[in-house]
């Protein structure tokens, strides 16, 4: 995959960039999709700068500004955005199946402490169908930050991921597909649209160089759209052996895990995600997303001794 051209806007204009929700695993592959793009000038926000902590001192020994705050503190806060031009925010809670009610509490900081910063463009990590009344409550909770973003008079961006490639590295589904069988609880010929991490914190650098085009906007965004039995024959190729696609009934969700993630599985069934992919491919972001075959070459998908992606 190659990345884009994009020379019209310069890090110079750029500023120094916050980053916020980023010291995880998915928020490490959007700072390299942010440094890929030329954006280097990062703060990132953490709740203690503990180096003993690996991800935090890779990212210190990669020579990137480590910050301590408290999302919950708005004085703390207020010492981080210092100095600060833009921000991304990738998460502001964990990465859960069921909302964590500090997501919204902790938007309401964010935002006040934004705003009295002057903050010239925030980015956020929002969630496809956001804004369809989705009844699913961690996309229903992605919309109520939006709004509070919005309603602080922020000059916003939205990125509406859809499904995270990264997904399928867990232990639930991984194993399994190493050895042939790849199951899901979705329909075989239902598209899944999916995006990368990465490709959050490329497009997000792309959407900052290019303020005047996307302040305002909300995008729902993904690099590819399979269905199941597509995304089988891409591990199949990546792994060089077949891999046979095994629908799941919802109802085991339910029973084996809890009630959030069957309603997720049901959502995905009858209505999923909507990004234009051809469009943003080709037109909106050309060269900046990944497809599934290439993110599974890229990660080294078929490397049994890894337990994370590259």
């Amino acid at each position: 995959m190659n990345s884009s051209d994009s020379s019209s806007g310069v890090e110079g204009q750029i500023g120094k960039v916050l980053l916020i929700g980023v010291t995880g695993g998915t928020g490490h592959h959007a700072i390299q999709g942010l440094l890929e793009q030329g954006i280097t000038d990062l703060r990132i926000l953490t709740r203690k700068i503990d180096l003993s902590r690996p991800s935090l001192a890779q990212l210190s020994q990669a020579g990137l500004e480590l910050v301590e705050a408290d999302l919950d503190d708005a004085t703390s806060l207020a010492k981080a955005f210092a100095g600060v031009e833009r921000v991304y925010c990738h998460a502001t809670a964990g990465d859960s199946a069921k909302p964590d009610p500090r997501e919204v509490s902790r938007a309401r900081v964010l935002a006040q402490v934004a705003q009295a910063s002057g903050i010239r463009h925030f980015v956020y990590n929002s969630a496809g169908g956001a804004d369809r009344h989705s009844g699913i409550g961690h996309i229903e909770q992605k919309y109520q930050v939006e709004q509070i973003l919005q309603q602080a008079g922020l000059p916003t961006t939205m990125l509406r991921a859809c499904l995270f490639m990264e997904e399928f590295w867990k232990r639930y589904t991984r194993p399994s597909v190493l050895k042939g069988s790849f199951s899901f609880a979705v329909q075989p010929t239902k598209p899944l649209h999916l995006i990368t991490t990465k490709d959050m914190g490329r497009v997000a650098a792309y959407v900052m160089k290019h303020p005047e085009q996307y302040i305002g906007k909300a995008i729902e965004l993904a690099g590819d759209v399979l269905t199941p039995r597509q995304m089988a024959d891409a591990f199949a190729k990546a792994q060089g052996k077949p891999v046979v696609y095994k629908e799941v009934p919802p109802w085991i969700f339910l029973l084996l895990f809890r009630k959030s993630l069957f309603d997720l599985i049901q959502w995905y069934r009858n209505h999923g995600y909507q990004a234009d992919v051809p469009h943003l491919r080709d037109q909106e972001f050309p060269g900046l997303l990944t497809t599934f075959q290439e993110f599974l070459e890229e990660s080294h998908w078929a490397d049994e001794t890894l337990t994370i992606p590259n």
